[in-house]
């Protein structure tokens, strides 16, 4: 009885010890233990959060401070993009939360959330380039009618930020405030023939018919409000790291 006792144990601890060989002899190919692969991960979710942060922040300074000249511009998508920012950010946190949760405890198949982020990221460029064609539609088809409430928030616009036209000055060739001023212009350029007034760099009278950069701003007005506003959502997470550092002292 005890021979055979032995013999099965025997027979058990050979099974072990191939399936321990055999689990040990398996690509690592598909798993998380390489502690390279593990850091990277967990850098570029550190980065996925970062971003998701700023999100979060841009869009609700965007919701604080109102800009009554964009809605008039832009549409009533100027305020939906600032709300769409913080859900996106919101989605963002969620999607870096499964990552770390994955990268701890080795599962691969919660990564795929990370495909939702990055389709999240690319949203900032959709909207950026919605926005600009939305402006440049003002700029062709009402800047030019007489008493348009678009044709003074373009000016105010144009004034604040010191720009001249969505992309550049550019964009005001060709449109209907060119066409109704009766200023013959080359047809084999792009660069128009007049801007606004509120294009110039000083208040001087027809300053618009002079296409220099001495004397009008070149750079558009959509590049001119992004710069304000990371400039600013840099100063607000400056202040906020700045409190960080103080609370935990």
């Amino acid at each position: 009885m005890g021979r055979c006792d032995n013999q099965v144990q025997h027979d058990r601890l050979l099974n072990e010890n191939s399936q321990y060989i055999s689990e040990k002899g398996k690509a690592p190919s598909c798993s998380l233990s390489s502690s390279w692969l593990k850091t990277f991960l967990i850098f570029f979710t550190a980065i996925m959060m970062g971003i998701a942060m700023a999100f979060i922040g841009l869009g609700i300074y965007l919701s604080l401070t109102r800009n009554p000249i964009l809605p008039v511009l832009l549409g009533e998508t100027a305020y939906v993009n600032t709300y769409l920012l913080i859900c996106i950010g919101i989605l963002l946190i969620v999607v870096c939360v499964f990552g770390f949760v994955a990268i701890s405890k080795n599962e691969i198949k919660h990564l795929k959330w990370f495909c939702a982020a990055t389709a999240a990221v690319v949203y900032y460029k959709l909207a950026y380039g919605w926005n600009t064609d939305a402006l440049i539609s003002k700029l062709h088809n009402e800047y030019h009618l007489a008493d348009a409430v678009a044709a003074r928030a373009v000016d105010d616009l144009q004034k604040q930020f010191r720009c001249c036209g969505a992309r550049d000055y550019r964009d005001w060739y060709g449109t209907g405030f060119e066409i109704t001023s009766k200023i013959t212009s080359n047809r084999t350029s792009t660069i128009p023939s007049i801007v606004p007034n509120s294009c110039c760099i000083g208040p001087h009278a027809e300053c618009g018919k002079i296409i220099h950069p001495s004397n009008i701003y070149y750079k558009g007005c959509m590049s001119a409000v992004t710069d304000e506003l990371n400039s600013n959502l840099f100063i607000i997470c400056v202040v906020l790291l700045g409190l960080a550092v103080v609370e935990v002292s």
